[in-house]
């Protein structure tokens, strides 16, 4: 896999980026609302170390460090890491930031607790996308916990449409459908100047949505059991107290842990 390749997702959330789209949505706030979740799902201890994959501006990545946790950050792109990196020193933390495609990760038993957290998983072709589960099954530890968020299918195919944003200068016009012969989530954004009335649109975004059985197969063959599934609220925070409601979440979180040797 070459480090330069240029895919829809890396200059899809370029775009994103640029623009401020959903970045609101991504924000240390709205992170600090997850990580109790993250926390007690890991059954994290203080001074454990969490590789967090697909982790951005860092916004889970330093917000863990700050509860004292060992955390390495992988992410593509490298000005997303560089905000991270800006905001880690500006709260005097340390913690890794690595500019890695993730499916190159070859870490190996080095970590108690993995996340794959903010659209990161569902990305690549089916498998890629079993090669990261492989992947992040392989850097945790014996008794290491993996956390992911993946489209609910189901919620997915049922609940398709179109909605409107005004944030700042831009509408942002979003269409949502569900490709069934795919299995996967199709995003069409459509971003428009409100001062000069130009358009630009987002490269068109991909999410393979497994099923839970799915997703339980592929896990198993790399030693992650005792599938766990829970659902968020209306303001999409995943709890803890909250099952997984097929009719209701729009993502689904997952709890799986690596059998000890």
């Amino acid at each position: 896999m070459k480090e330069d390749r240029t895919e829809w997702w890396a200059e899809a959330y370029e775009q994103m980026q640029k623009l401020g789209y959903d970045y609101h949505y991504i924000d240390f706030a709205s992170a600090k609302k997850e990580i109790e979740f993250i926390e007690r799902t890991l059954d994290l201890k203080v001074g454990d170390k969490v590789l967090d994959l697909g982790c951005g501006n860092g916004r889970h990545s330093i917000l863990l460090a700050e509860r004292g946790y060992q955390v390495t950050g992988v992410d593509y792109s490298k000005s997303l890491l560089e905000m991270a990196q800006v905001e880690a020193e500006k709260r005097g933390l340390s913690l890794e930031l690595r500019c890695q495609d993730m499916l190159t990760l070859d870490d190996d038993s080095l970590y108690n607790g993995v996340i794959i957290l903010d659209g990161s998983f569902g990305i690549f072709t089916d498998s890629e996308n079993e090669d990261i589960i492989r992947r992040g099954a392989k850097a945790l530890k014996p008794g290491g916990k993996l956390l992911l968020q993946s489209y609910n299918p189901y919620y997915m195919a049922f609940n398709q449409g179109r909605d409107a944003e005004v944030d700042g200068d831009n509408t942002f016009i979003r269409e949502t459908s569900f490709d069934v012969k795919r299995g996967a989530v199709v995003d069409n954004i459509i971003a428009i100047d409100n001062i000069t009335g130009k358009y630009q649109r987002i490269n068109t975004r991909y999410y393979r949505a497994y099923t839970i059985p799915e997703l339980r197969g592929i896990s198993n063959k790399y030693g992650l059991r005792n599938l766990k599934v829970y659902g968020h609220d209306d303001d999409f925070y995943p709890k803890l107290e909250l099952p997984f409601d097929v009719q209701k979440d729009m993502v689904m979180y997952l709890l799986l842990e690596k059998l000890s040797r």
